[in-house]
């Protein structure tokens, strides 16, 4: 998010999910679904690997 210069919500509006739910994962409290993941790579511009901690 930083390397984007995005904020919670401008990735929740990129990704089409709530701002509530990015925060949410970026609090720890919740992971993201199997469709949201692959959102937030595309969002990222990342690959889902790379969000799971794989590369």
């Amino acid at each position: 998010m930083e390397n984007r210069n995005l904020d919670h919500v401008a990735l929740a509006m990129i990704a089409n999910v709530s701002p509530t739910t990015v925060k949410r994962w970026l609090d720890g409290n919740f992971e993201p679904r199997h469709k949201n993941l692959a959102r937030l790579a595309n969002a990222l511009d990342v690959s889902g690997d790379y969000l799971l901690g794989r590369t």
